[in-house]
């Protein structure tokens, strides 16, 4: 199978099983959130700039337009608070309580060493952000079961374009049950940008209890994007939450 689906397969198997080890105080906020929770549109129009440009055979002035493309606009739910970005490479909505890790830090060691990861989840954390592909991860201390913390994390991978969508229809529910997880559900769904796959994963993470994934794959032009948000249980809201905050997911790569 292609080396990047085993790898998204093989972390999000580790981050499902995140665990509070360190008081949430440790942990750097480098989210950024309208301080309106209520329902609203963000958007970002086009902008436009004229530059003046010499002009060398005729001496005379000629304007140079440069259009910038728009932010995609996210629809905030009641409740929800808007986060990611350029360096996240994504803006999705999710519940009020996640706070997102700085990962733009230049100590990334003595980030994830004060994060609440054992020390197998922190190495494979650490591989995949200098190597750029991790790009977003949260915490919802706020609502944290025992030992376990609600979690999103994102993973930006070289991709084939929609020739994945086919790759991972065929090799994920294998992947899964090979690392002793359990495929829910795995459906194709469309977004502005495209189809895209959908996918509830039953993660054990010890003592008989399991994890709930619900996961996002999808490929935009020669990348894959995979969305996962990780819940112990999860209730109907978690649910419901998770479902929604998929919906929102807007690329910006």
């Amino acid at each position: 199978m292609k080396p990047a689906v085993r790898l998204l397969v093989c972390l999000l198997v580790l981050m499902a099983g995140c665990t509070r080890t360190a008081d949430s105080s440790t942990t750097t906020s480098g989210a950024t959130a309208p301080t309106d929770a209520a329902a609203t549109t963000t958007a970002s129009a086009s902008t436009t700039t004229s530059t003046p440009a010499s002009s060398v055979t005729t001496g005379t002035t000629a304007a140079t337009t440069t259009t910038t493309p728009a932010t995609p606009s996210v629809e905030v739910p009641e409740g929800f608070s808007l986060l990611g970005g350029e360096d996240a490479g994504f803006l999705m909505a999710l519940p009020e309580g996640f706070v997102a890790l700085d990962l733009s830090s230049d100590d990334v060691s003595s980030l994830l060493d004060n994060s609440p990861l054992d020390a197998d989840t922190r190495a494979a954390a650490q591989a995949a952000i200098e190597a750029g592909s991790f790009t977003f991860w949260a915490f919802d201390f706020s609502n944290a079961e025992g030992t376990f913390v609600p979690n999103v994390n994102a993973q930006i991978l070289p991709g084939s374009g929609l020739d994945d969508i086919d790759v991972y229809l065929q090799v994920l529910p294998q992947q899964y049950a090979s690392l002793g997880a359990t495929m829910l559900s795995l459906d194709q769904v469309e977004y502005d940008f495209g189809p895209a796959l959908a996918a509830v994963v039953q993660i054990p993470i010890g003592d008989g209890t399991h994890s709930t994934a619900f996961q996002l794959l999808a490929p935009v032009d020669d990348l894959v994007y995979t969305i996962t948000i990780s819940y112990l249980g999860p209730t109907d809201q978690q649910i419901s939450e998770a479902t929604t905050a998929l919906s929102t997911f807007r690329p910006l790569r």
